[in-house]
């Protein structure tokens, strides 16, 4: 599969639309029935999500956005960000073909604040960084980077007229840039308070200049709390012992954040 999609994304606009469709293709089968389903989505019963909006920020192929927007019901709304134009095509085609009608999705980068910016989707050696997509902001586009608008959520929820208090949950997972999501969201944190997982991976978070100490204080300012997803349980923990755990190869490299005005049994 690999190699026949660097041979498509490599052949102009025909071969490129090909790549869409076979993409999309490949990651409906997967999706159906929860092929795709992640262990770590258990921690989504811990909370109530029905009629609610839910964000997926580094949709990828869907499998949180399918989870979400069954979580979430005919009557709430999954807001699905993939900044990779041909990822965003391929996630927009398959859920259309999965009939997934309150999954809407965002081709665009989530950050700091709005403009373009570099996403790095091959490597110096043009191999393609499948799931490892990044932003390189000091990086020119070629062949291996794409210039791409990038918006904050923030100002994205705002133009699309919904309030901070009409999102629940908030999942990130952009490969270190975790912390500009963030910083993009002071409103929603602040104002909305919903429950945020993402991922916390040292090495990713030192490629963009960060830590996780930055990330957890950055959350610790707006009141919330950090928390290890446990097989029955949602386990209290700090930016020293994240890295400890981390460091001994835990299996999920991801921390849950909540509020306790919003999760007050959490």
């Amino acid at each position: 599969m690999s190699k026949l999609l660097n041979y498509l994304l490599s052949g102009g606009h025909i071969r490129g639309q090909v790549a869409v469709r076979l993409h999309s293709a490949v990651w409906a089968y997967r999706n159906i029935g929860g092929k795709s389903k992640s262990p770590e989505m258990h921690l989504l019963n811990y909370f109530d999500l029905n009629g609610r909006i839910a964000i997926d920020v580094g949709a990828h192929a869907g499998n949180w956005a399918i989870e979400l927007a069954r979580r979430v019901g005919p009557r709430g709304l999954v807001l699905a960000y993939e900044a990779l134009p041909h990822y965003g095509g391929a996630l927009s085609a398959s859920m259309r073909l999965l009939r997934k009608p309150n999954i809407r999705v965002r081709v665009v980068a989530v950050g700091e604040r709005p403009g373009r910016v570099g996403l790095r989707w091959r490597s110096t050696s043009n191999e393609l960084l499948t799931g490892r997509t990044h932003v390189e902001p000091s990086a020119q586009a070629s062949a291996g980077v794409a210039e791409v608008e990038m918006v904050s959520l923030d100002q994205d929820l705002a133009t699309s007229g919904i309030k901070p208090t009409d999102v629940a949950f908030v999942k990130i997972d952009v490969e270190g840039a975790e912390l500009e999501v963030l910083r993009g969201a002071t409103t929603l944190l602040s104002e909305g308070r919903p429950i945020v997982y993402l991922e916390a991976e040292p090495q990713w978070l030192e490629r963009a200049g960060h830590t996780v100490r930055d990330l957890f204080a950055e959350m610790a300012r707006h009141g919330y709390q950090p928390k290890l997803v446990g097989e029955s349980e949602l386990i209290p923990t700090d930016a020293h012992s994240y890295v400890a755990q981390y460091n001994e190869g835990r299996a999920y490299n991801d921390v849950l954040f909540v509020h306790p005005a919003s999760c007050p049994d959490n």
